[in-house]
């Protein structure tokens, strides 16, 4: 990915003032909690994880948003195995290559 892109301002095509911010490497993971978890207790759980860096509490289909550091690849799939382990929930994964600010 071209990074003479990265950190320019006024990039966007339609004038919004953003601007690449070149490789960040987080995941994220949705989380679907058990039935009738206590959402600040779980909250708390995922916050003690090593990488979480953020936890957002949502509505719809997943209960919880987390953003994980990622500091390579093995590293990533142990976080993945450390949340299927440590949760027992059922979750899905996204990963982030870069994010755009304005």
């Amino acid at each position: 990915m071209g990074s003479k892109w990265e950190g320019r301002r006024g990039s966007c095509s339609s004038g919004c003032g953003s601007r690449r911010v070149g490789n960040i490497p987080y995941r994220f993971y949705f989380v679907e909690p058990h039935e009738n978890a206590d959402a600040n207790r779980f909250a708390e759980r995922l916050m003690g994880m090593k990488g979480v860096e953020e936890v957002f509490v949502t509505e719809g289909d997943y209960g919880f948003v987390v953003k994980a550091r990622v500091s390579g690849e093995g590293k990533a799939e142990n976080a993945h195995d450390c949340l299927s382990r440590r949760l027992g929930c059922s979750f899905g994964k996204a990963t982030c290559h870069y994010q755009y600010k304005k």
